[in-house]
């Protein structure tokens, strides 16, 4: 890792740690330690200390003096807010990725829809999430707009960390969210604006039921986590 130049260990380290956030491998309510965080990622303090402060703005984690790092809690009604934030901002980076999009773009997007089809199919939640995680960075490079991008997109593992906690706990897997992402993929392939846009509002409401889902599971004492 130490050949690696700065900004790619910061990247590997954010990605890392962002995912095991998401996939529930570091508990919500967790009160972490910067020096745990460089044990479960294997990189050292600067990386990580750059990757918690992108993680703060995230909201997947907030820092708290001499106290340590926390791991938000599952928090369904903020998920809800950043899908009002996303429903103005992705329907026009949809636009532009299905618009703007070049051959070899419109190629990649083809082979992930089937790549998302084949973990709906299979019931993989975890090839599911690195799956759309891939198509948001697919959507941001042929969307060519890097300030909307900057904004949007950060919001996303808010959602996916609900999503892959209700696949969790119901042991349903993907679900119609890997039906509606493999649409999109197919509609960004084709350059197909308004089946693109149509299969990302089906996954924005997809998503609010899933965060109004986990909430009341969580109400009702179905999903508990350990003490932080």
């Amino acid at each position: 890792m130490s050949s690696d130049r700065p900004e790619s260990r910061s990247k590997a380290v954010y990605k890392d740690i962002e995912e095991k956030i998401v996939t529930l491998v570091i508990s919500p309510g967790r009160l972490v330690t910067e020096q745990e965080l460089c044990t479960l990622s294997g990189f050292g303090r600067t990386p990580v200390r750059e990757a918690v402060q992108k993680l703060e703005r995230d909201m997947l984690v907030s820092v708290l003096p001499r106290r340590g790092i926390l791991i938000e809690p599952i928090d369904a009604q903020k998920a809800i807010k950043t899908l009002d934030v996303r429903r103005r901002l992705e329907p026009f980076l949809t636009a532009r990725a299905a618009n703007f999009a070049e051959s070899t773009e419109r190629w990649r997007f083809g082979q992930l829809a089937e790549r998302i089809e084949e973990a709906g199919q299979s019931g993989d939640t975890l090839a599911f999430m690195a799956l759309d995680r891939e198509l948001n960075d697919r959507v941001a490079e042929a969307a060519r707009h890097d300030i909307a991008c900057k904004v949007v997109f950060p919001l996303h593992a808010i959602s996916r960390r609900i999503g892959y906690l209700l696949a969790r706990e119901t042991d349903t897997g993907p679900g119609s969210a890997a039906d509606n992402h493999s649409r999109m993929a197919r509609a960004l392939a084709e350059g197909n604006e308004a089946a693109a846009r149509e299969a990302l509002e089906e996954t924005f409401e997809t998503s609010q039921a899933t965060a109004l889902k986990v909430e009341a599971m969580i109400d009702r004492g179905q999903i508990k986590f350990p003490p932080a």
